[in-house]
């Protein structure tokens, strides 16, 4: 059985791969060719601060002579805003990002457009970079959800009527302060896939003072330098793993009546 949500709460989601060992060859004049290459679907192109630690703990730099350079992540950004690529010497990554978008789906559309796309890479990396094929150290599936004031969730206080088992103590409140926390969790599904889950407070962005819940689930898998075809099954069970966890996470009333959850076969 499988199950989908029609109205889920799912904020963002990110696929992802970290190469090892680091594309040394591929550097910042690279860039326009591979623009070039997505262009049509991504016409916007920004630079952003390189993710460090990515690959084991190790800052993506490269060195030549007594100068010191570190590469920038590239973004690249569809024209509405809710499809990202992002890109540097050891990680490729798309993001799916709400922005008043209805969620396409992992099978239906988001894994099929991250193979697509990873694909344009690979291309561009053995034409114009001369690396044969990236070999992958680190995968990665994550999912960001944002639980809004409703019915069902007013406000932290209201916690436990999302997360099953879940409860403030009562010191936290006791002198009137605005209710906050930050909880991480680690659960080892199998000695190659460790999701890490998170649960928050925050505000939403650009209304103060309007309270929101963020659940973030991510998984994780570590190999040593394969071919994606050789791995790619990876994604399916790491999806599946992150399903099973929201399942056993959140109370069954709000999937069934605010997410509107569906089995099918």
């Amino acid at each position: 059985m499988k199950v989908k949500f029609k109205n889920p709460p799912i904020n963002e989601v990110v696929i992802g791969a970290y190469f090892e060992p680091t594309l040394t060859a591929f550097r910042s004049e690279h860039i326009g060719l591979l623009w070039s290459r997505l262009r049509e679907d991504f016409p916007k192109v920004e630079q952003r601060p390189p993710i460090a630690g990515t690959n084991h703990g190790q800052e993506t730099a490269l060195t030549s002579g007594d100068e010191f350079m570190v590469m920038p992540r590239y973004w690249f950004v569809s024209e509405d805003e809710i499809t990202l690529l992002q890109v540097q010497k050891d990680a490729f990554l798309l993001n799916w990002r709400h922005r008043d978008s209805e969620y396409p789906h992992y099978a239906e559309s988001l894994k099929p457009s991250f193979d697509e796309y990873y694909r344009v890479f690979e291309k561009f990396l053995q034409k114009d970079v001369g690396v044969p094929f990236p070999t992958i150290g680190r995968c990665e599936l994550t999912y960001i959800n944002m639980i809004t004031p409703s019915d069902f969730w007013r406000g932290p206080q209201d916690t436990s009527d999302v997360i099953r088992s879940f409860s403030i103590p009562d010191w936290a409140s006791a002198d009137g302060a605005p209710l906050a926390f930050h909880c991480t969790y680690g659960i080892d599904i199998d000695p190659n896939l460790q999701l890490h889950a998170a649960l928050k407070t925050a505000e939403i962005a650009d209304q103060p003072n309007s309270p929101c819940l963020i659940l973030e689930i991510k998984a994780l898998g570590s190999y040593s330098g394969d071919a994606k075809q050789n791995i790619d099954g990876w994604y399916d069970g790491a999806h599946d793993a992150i399903v099973t966890r929201f399942l056993g996470m959140t109370q069954e009333r709000i999937q069934r009546e605010l997410w509107m959850r569906e089995e099918t076969q």
